[in-house]
């Protein structure tokens, strides 16, 4: 019996460290996001700035098909489109299930979704922004500055400029209610133990 509660013992070990330290990363993306709902800008360092860098990657990679079937209007609305879906594209893959029916990772797939709530509320923090063009853009001037504004250029042409704040409004609620499904789940997750031993722990 003693060498079997060893054995055990020191092969759950690692599963152990991997709960807590996954249990952490919840706690500190909880944090993240509370910090990011409460700032004006929805901003978080580092993360903020690759979610740019993706977001100006989508005009250039729907430029084409903008210009051949859809005018511009793709290629404007290609930025906010590919900053939201890029993380979508890791949850997918964390989350399809291996050979053995199992998930390849949910907890990954989490955080990866959760990261996509996040981008989605700096889209709804632009949208709002169509008639105030308050905030500064890439080339460094305002959307009153500016004809740059992807959310005034696309509600405009949609004829729906007026509503602004109100399809934000909807675009906030999406990404809140992600964040918070994705790490009620992620934690979930990390709570979880296998459900079988190791053959040799038990014949120990």
């Amino acid at each position: 019996m003693g060498a079997t509660s060893s054995a055990v013992q020191s092969t759950d070990s690692p599963r152990t460290v991997q709960s807590y330290a996954r249990l952490a990363l919840a706690v500190v993306l909880a944090l993240l996001a509370w910090s990011a709902f409460r700032n004006e800008y929805g901003y978080i360092p580092l993360l903020s700035d690759i979610d740019l860098a993706i977001h100006e990657f989508g005009h250039m990679l729907f430029m084409p098909f903008g210009i051949q079937f859809l005018g511009n209007t793709m290629m404007i609305l290609g930025g906010s489109l590919t900053q939201v879906a890029f993380p979508l594209i890791f949850f997918g893959y964390f989350f399809r299930k291996q050979g053995d029916g199992r998930r390849r990772d949910l907890f990954a797939g989490m955080v990866c979704l959760w990261w996509s709530g996040i981008t989605l509320l700096s889209v709804a923090i632009y949208c709002a922004d169509s008639r105030a063009g308050q905030l500064m853009l890439i080339d460094g001037s305002t959307g009153q500055e500016s004809d740059g504004h992807d959310w005034n250029n696309l509600l405009t042409r949609w004829g729906l400029l007026e509503h602004d704040t109100v399809i934000a409004r909807w675009m906030r609620a999406i990404a809140f209610l992600t964040c918070v499904a994705s790490l009620a789940i992620a934690v979930w997750s990390a709570q979880q133990q296998p459900c079988e031993q190791p053959v040799e722990a038990l014949e120990a």
